[in-house]
């Protein structure tokens, strides 16, 4: 069973995959863990600027570096 690098509650900047770069965007809050099974994890995220959430794959995750110097 694959184990999950980010925990709930941390800040993300999520890459949506537009070839042949991936555009990063920040300030992502990790609302869910999903079951990983054998499959690579993935995590719900959400930002304030959406009105939805996301699933995303943790490879498509970083650290948002960003979110460290906010206060908020």
């Amino acid at each position: 069973m694959r184990t999950h690098r980010y925990a709930v509650g941390p800040h993300v900047s999520y890459a949506e995959a537009y070839p042949p770069h991936d555009v990063w965007s920040g300030r992502y809050e990790i609302v869910f863990l999903l079951p990983a099974g054998d499959r690579e994890p993935q995590s719900q995220i959400r930002s304030d600027e959406q009105t939805y959430d996301r699933v995303v794959r943790e490879s498509q995750l970083q650290e948002d570096l960003g979110a460290r110097g906010r206060c908020g």
